[in-house]
C-alpha cells in the first residue's frame, strides 16, 4: 500500500511541476527550463547531503547507480519533450505512457508475484491513462503530425519510456545502497548531462522576472519530492507497484488543469479518472 501512494504522491509533484511548466514553456523553453531544474534541484539538497554525511561511505555500487538515475531520467524528460515538440499529447501521452508496465514486468522477472486481482488492477490503471490521454481534443492524434514526423516521434517516444521506467528501478535500487536523498542528489548532475544536448538549437530567451526564476524554483522542489518518494518506495515490499501509482499522473494533472486553469475534460477523460482511480485503490489496499 504504502509503495502505491508513494507513486501516487510523485504523481501529484510532476503534475504540479507540468502545470509551473505549461505555463513558462513557451517563454523560456522547455530543455534549458529542465537544466535549471536540475541544478536548482542540487543546490537545494546539497545541504542536507553534506549535513547526512552517507554519501562519503556510500558503496561503489550505490554511488554509479545514483548516476545512471540521473542518466536514465533525463533521457526521460528530454524524450518526452522532444517528442511534445513533434506531436500532441494524445499521441505521445499513450507512448509514454505505458512504462510503468515495464517496471512491473521487471519485477516479476526478479520474483514479484502479482494476484489475479492486482493484474487486473494494473490493467486498469494503465488503460484508464491511455483513455485520459487519448480523450482530449478532437483535431489530436496523428492527424496532428506533420507528414515525416511519426517516425521520429515514436522514437523519442521510446526513449522516454525506457529512460523513466530504468530510472525508477535504478533509483529505487540506488536509495537501498545509498539513501532516497543521496541518490536523487547525485542524479540531479547526470540528468543535466542527458538534457544538455537538446538545448542546442532552443532559442534564448528574453530577460526573464522574478515569476518566472520562482516559478523554477517551485519545479525543481516539486522534482525533488517527486523523485524522493520514488526512491524511498525502494525500501518496502512491493515496490515496483510504486510505478502504477504514478500512472496517475495524467488523471491529476487533468483535474489540475480544469481547476487551477479552467480546462474542460471531456466525458472520455472522466471515465480513465474513474478506472485509475479504482485501479490505484484496489492495489493499495492488496499490496
Amino acid at each position: 500500500m504504502a509503495a502505491v501512494l508513494l507513486g501516487v504522491f510523485a504523481a501529484l509533484c510532476w503534475s504540479l511541476h507540468d502545470l509551473v511548466a505549461r505555463s513558462y514553456a513557451e517563454r523560456i523553453g522547455p530543455f534549458r527550463m529542465a537544466a535549471v531544474v536540475m541544478v536548482a534541484g542540487a543546490a537545494m539538497l546539497l545541504g542536507i547531503v553534506l549535513w547526512r554525511g552517507t554519501i562519503w561511505t556510500a558503496s561503489t555500487e550505490g554511488l554509479t547507480e545514483g548516476l545512471l538515475l540521473g542518466l536514465a531520467y533525463g533521457l526521460g524528460v528530454g524524450g518526452l519533450f522532444k517528442a511534445f515538440s513533434l506531436g500532441p499529447i494524445s499521441l505521445v501521452g499513450p507512448v509514454v505512457g505505458g512504462y510503468p508496465i515495464l517496471v512491473v514486468f521487471w519485477g516479476v522477472a526478479h520474483g514479484l508475484i502479482p494476484t489475479p486481482l492486482q493484474w487486473t488492477a494494473v490493467a486498469a490503471t494503465l488503460v484508464g491513462a491511455v483513455i485520459v490521454a487519448r480523450s482530449g481534443p478532437a483535431d489530436g492524434g496523428i492527424n496532428a503530425v506533420v507528414p515525416g514526423k511519426l517516425p521520429q516521434l515514436a522514437l523519442f517516444g521510446v526513449i522516454s519510456a525506457l529512460g523513466y521506467s530504468a530510472s525508477i528501478v535504478l533509483g529505487q535500487n540506488a536509495a537501498v545502497s545509498v539513501g532516497e536523498i543521496e541518490a536523487t542528489f547525485l542524479s540531479r548532475f547526470t540528468a543535466l548531462v542527458t538534457i544538455l544536448p537538446f538545448l542546442i538549437g532552443e532559442p534564448r530567451p528574453k530577460q526573464l522576472a522574478g515569476a518566472h526564476w520562482l516559478g523554477m524554483l517551485a519545479m525543481a522542489l516539486l522534482d525533488v519530492f517527486g523523485v524522493i518518494a520514488v526512491n524511498a518506495s525502494g525500501h518496502l515490499p512491493g515496490k515496483e507497484f510504486a510505478a502504477i501509482g504514478i500512472s496517475s499522473y495524467g488523471a491529476i494533472a487533468v483535474v489540475l488543469a480544469m481547476l487551477i486553469l479552467k480546462e474542460k475534460v471531456s466525458a472520455g477523460q472522466w471515465l480513465g479518472i474513474l478506472m485509475i482511480a479504482a485501479g490505484v485503490a484496489t492495489l493499495s489496499l492488496t499490496s
